[in-house]
């Protein structure tokens, strides 16, 4: 009886294991520099809502004398004191005076994946006022979903822009293709036919159709609604550019903290890795109301909400 016991508890901890989900957020700090990070209960609030997350993406760390992300990690495992964060942090981007960084925040253990690759975007066309910053990630154990490796390309997009610059990230997609072979190599003609799917300059008779055993995500600040992208562009966006990404954020759900627009989203291609997504899990995480803010207090923390799915490896 007492084996009968252990065995069901062994298989009973088996089981949680393999189905544990893992967060997954994007935030956009909004210029989180030097002054924020030298406000210590700011940071300590900033760090508390990021550890959330196992997986957090974050844009808009935009201090010239590089100390902000460090001082946030530090907050952050402050918090994550068992389970520590590493930081994989981009170079300063920015064609303006005013330049930002893009984060990664990964706590290792409970995220489930490990960094394999990150780097900045190489815009030798100059088509980003950001250029993206896109990591590739090995998940450790995919007894669920059967992904083994994803890649998330974190945007920022300029606001006055951001209809043409989401347009051109489908020449960041074809780069990534292009540069990672390894990653499209199922059949011998694979990495050929994920080139010629991901269509760039798509038309209503020549729309992309990227289809591949390597889930592409891109997450972020898009500033895509209300003035800067229209709705009319938006659904020619759907049907036509990324008619062959899954948007797991859509216009019910407002990312701005004053809840008018839906400017952060999440787009994803691969079947396996939408599929692996809890259901009703992608939406917004309110902090203002978790956290019994008033709107200005909100406000201090930043102008977005995070945006967040969970996901069973």
């Amino acid at each position: 009886m007492i084996k009968l016991i252990s065995n069901i508890l062994l298989v009973t901890i088996l089981l949680g294991t393999y189905v544990s989900a893992v967060r997954i957020g994007s935030f956009n700090l909004h210029q989180y520099g030097s002054k924020k990070a030298a406000n210590a209960t700011l940071t300590h609030t900033v760090a508390q809502i990021i550890s959330d997350f196992d997986l957090a993406i974050i844009q808009e760390i935009s201090d010239v004398s590089l100390k902000a992300p460090y001082v946030l990690h530090e907050a952050l495992n402050q918090i994550s004191t068992s389970n520590s964060y590493t930081m994989t942090l981009s170079g300063r981007v920015g064609r303006s005076a005013t330049k930002e960084q893009f984060i990664f925040f990964n706590r290792e253990a409970t995220s489930g994946v490990e960094v394999v690759q990150a780097y900045l975007y190489d815009d030798v066309e100059d088509r980003f006022e950001r250029p993206p910053f896109i990591g590739t990630f090995k998940v450790k154990n995919p007894v669920k979903s059967g992904v083994e490796f994803f890649t998330v390309m974190d945007v920022h997009l300029r606001p006055d822009d951001a209809y043409v610059e989401l347009l051109n990230m489908r020449y960041v997609i074809e780069d990534f293709i292009a540069g990672n072979p390894k990653y499209f190599d199922e059949t011998p003609t694979s990495l050929a036919s994920a080139l010629e799917q991901n269509v760039i300059n798509a038309t209503v008779t020549n729309k992309p159709s990227l289809k591949t055993n390597h889930p592409i995500l891109i997450v972020g600040d898009f500033n895509a609604d209300c003035s800067y992208i229209s709705l009319k562009r938006q659904q020619s966006l759907r049907s036509i550019d990324y008619t062959d990404f899954t948007w797991i954020i859509n216009n019910e759900v407002k990312t701005n903290t004053r809840q008018t627009c839906t400017y952060d989203r999440i787009f994803i291609n691969g079947d396996k890795f939408v599929n692996a997504i809890v259901p009703k899990s992608n939406t917004t995480v309110n902090y203002q109301k978790q956290m019994g803010m008033n709107l200005e207090e909100a406000l201090r923390v930043s102008d977005h909400m995070p945006v967040k799915f969970d996901i069973e490896w």
